[in-house]
Parts: C-alpha cells; sequence; structure tokens
C-alpha cells in the first residue's frame, strides 16, 4: 500500500486512505510495536507509513 507521506496522524489516514480508525487505535496499541508514535508534548498518534505498510501487508487476508 502506498501512502502521501511518511508520517501520517490517524485522522490523516481515515480520511485520505479510508482505513478504519479503530483499527488504527488498536494498532497503536498494541505494547512493543514500532510503527505508532506520539511527538513530545503532543496528543495525536502519528504512524510511520512505511513500516505500517509492512504491518498492514502482513495480516492481509488473501483469498
Amino acid at each position: 500500500m502506498q501512502f502521501p507521506r511518511k508520517t501520517m496522524s490517524i485522522t490523516e489516514l481515515t480520511n485520505e486512505c479510508g482505513l478504519s480508525r479503530y483499527m488504527l487505535e488498536c494498532m497503536a496499541h498494541v505494547e512493543g510495536q514500532k510503527y505508532a508514535f506520539r511527538r513530545p508534548g503532543g496528543r495525536k498518534i502519528f504512524f510511520d507509513t512505511d513500516k505500517l505498510a509492512k504491518q498492514l501487508e502482513k495480516h492481509a487476508v488473501r483469498g
């Protein structure tokens, strides 16, 4: 999956890429994950889209 920018917030991923907000919030709170982070002093959760794409591909349902 291709994303428009290197880092994107949950709102941007939901609006621009059509991903589920619930799924992204669940992924962000998985213990030990390396693709979601908060910037210092910030409340928004951001995703490294390269790492997110690899994770989504790993869990993709192929049929």
